[in-house]
């Protein structure tokens, strides 16, 4: 994500990436369902707390199929889902996605993409 020009915030699970969508607004949120700690979909509920305007704005990364079917089923409906194994292409063109339908420009447009990403 760096190397085409997003500035990236990590954190080693998912109550520390609370922690920074509560301090910092993010463009788009790409996170594992399986963390220390707290997992992927608790980290989408809490965020959508904190922040509304992340609805539409997270990518969920899983080995596993669909996991606890009514709160994944509430995810796919607005937000983004891939599994693993994955390539960086296919995460890359869900961050454009969200990007494109969130107003921000990408790369390509701009020249310099400046999304954050937890």
């Amino acid at each position: 994500m760096t190397a085409r020009g997003c500035r990236v915030t990590t954190a080693p699970n998912g109550v520390h990436a609370l922690r920074a969508i509560q301090r910092t607004s993010f463009d788009v949120v790409i996170t594992d369902l399986h963390m220390p700690e707290r997992g992927g979909l608790w980290l989408w509920e809490q965020a959508l707390k904190a922040r509304r305007t992340l609805r539409g704005r997270f990518v969920l990364i899983s080995s596993d199929p669909v996991p606890e079917p009514r709160t994944m089923s509430l995810f796919i409906q607005s937000e983004h889902f891939i599994l693993k194994p994955l390539s960086l292409a296919a995460v890359w063109g869900q961050v454009e996605e969200i990007l494109r339908r969130s107003g921000v420009a990408t790369e390509a447009e701009r020249g310099d993409l400046t999304a954050e990403s937890a």
